[in-house]
């Protein structure tokens, strides 16, 4: 059997890691990105100028979702405009530190991300403005929470900042009641 050679983005960051997805694999949709495409350049921005310093400065980081071809997007129920369309974003965890300190630390140290959200307290997602437009980064934090409705599934609520969730639920119990 053939060695697959893996393509490498950065020091520690392989375009596997951004083109693995269970649910793709089950229902038969492409994930492959062509070392040429924009895909590709974005996903390598993403690393470079984001993951690998994260990674450096905290340790191992898990990519939980990263580039989603539309069919897979519109399938999971990711938003439309969704940056992973692109390969400009991904979903994260570090291995021994919440979210909230990685968003943080991010944050504080790496200049030239796009949007950084701190979601739901489970993940971190991050992005890039694309490498093809000369996008200046917006520097966008959030913090996303799930509310309920009195009917349905909870919805979710973007609040500014990178806040603890107990915060940022209570935050917006607070100006629900206020208004």
């Amino acid at each position: 059997m053939a060695t697959v050679s893996r393509v490498q983005l950065s020091t520690n960051f392989f375009l596997d890691e951004f083109t693995r997805s269970q649910i793709a694999a089950r229902r038969g949709i492409d994930m492959s990105v062509c070392q040429g495409d924009v895909i590709y350049f974005n996903l390598r921005r993403l690393c470079r100028r984001v993951l690998q310093p994260l990674r450096d400065a905290l340790g191992p980081t898990h990519i939980s979702s990263g580039y989603r071809p539309p069919k897979l997007n519109r399938l999971i129920g990711g938003a439309p405009t969704s940056q992973h369309q692109y390969g400009q974003a991904a979903d994260l965890v570090v291995t021994g530190h919440t979210p909230l300190e990685v968003a943080t630390w991010l944050r504080d140290h790496v200049t030239g991300y796009d949007q950084l959200i701190h979601e739901y307290g489970a993940w971190v997602h991050v992005s890039v403005p694309s490498a093809a437009l000369p996008e200046p980064a917006r520097m966008e934090r959030l913090t996303a929470i799930k509310v309920p409705r009195l009917i349905g599934k909870p919805r979710t609520v973007y609040m500014p900042g990178l806040i603890a969730i107990d915060d940022a639920l209570a935050r917006h119990n607070n100006h629900k009641e206020a208004a």
